[in-house]
């Protein structure tokens, strides 16, 4: 079982960077505020999916190098740190997503499938999950048991952040679409993942 600090740990950036805007918030969002949360449930399904299966690839790959460089898997640790200070950078400096007022096409099965691959065209996905485990768990131990925890943690943050975004365009879409807004959320986000990444860096 996964130690609950740990869980924690990933819980807290992983929804950090869940609900910082990006393209696959907006495109959740206008799809949300053209289509109607019902029918864009099968993208955010299709999303989630395809994130999970990133997930899945980034665990895998981590593993195998915890038991390829043995004592040395401590620098990933760092690595990770040094990661997350240059999310909080990006976060802070991040330029407002457009997001259009055009409907978007497709729903039902095509609209599941279609997400589901979206998130394989994004190799910085992996590149987030491999900086973040090993600063909140001891990889070359992750069992069975902590994989499926992680995993229901990414299915419901990254599930409920979209059905946020998807909720509130449908009844306040201008609301997000302001720079301002968008820019205040980025700038918050950053600096509680700067606090998050000082914290791993000074723990044990």
């Amino acid at each position: 079982m996964l130690p609950i600090e740990g869980l924690l740990a990933f819980t807290l950036i992983y929804t950090i960077d869940s609900i910082t805007p990006g393209p696959a918030v907006a495109m959740v969002t206008v799809r949300g505020a053209t289509m109607g949360v019902r029918r864009t449930t099968p993208f955010i399904m299709g999303l989630v999916v395809g994130d999970l299966f990133l997930f899945a690839i980034a665990a895998a790959g981590l593993i195998a190098l915890a038991a390829a460089l043995g004592p040395l898997f401590f620098i990933m640790k760092w690595i990770g740190v040094g990661y997350l200070l240059y999310l909080a950078y990006q976060m802070w400096n991040a330029v407002p997503v457009t997001i259009p007022s055009v409907p978007q096409q497709g729903e039902g099965l095509r609209s599941f499938g279609v997400a589901t691959l979206l998130p394989l065209g994004n190799p910085k996905a992996v590149g987030f999950y491999i900086a973040l485990l090993p600063t909140v768990l001891d990889v070359s131990a992750l069992t069975l048991l902590a994989y499926v925890e992680l995993s229901i943690a990414v299915v419901i943050i990254w599930g409920v952040a979209l059905f946020g975004y998807a909720i509130a365009a449908s009844r306040a879409g201008e609301l997000l679409k302001r720079p301002q807004a968008q820019r205040a959320l980025n700038r918050c986000s950053a600096c509680t993942m700067l606090g998050v990444a000082g914290a791993i860096a000074i723990r044990e």
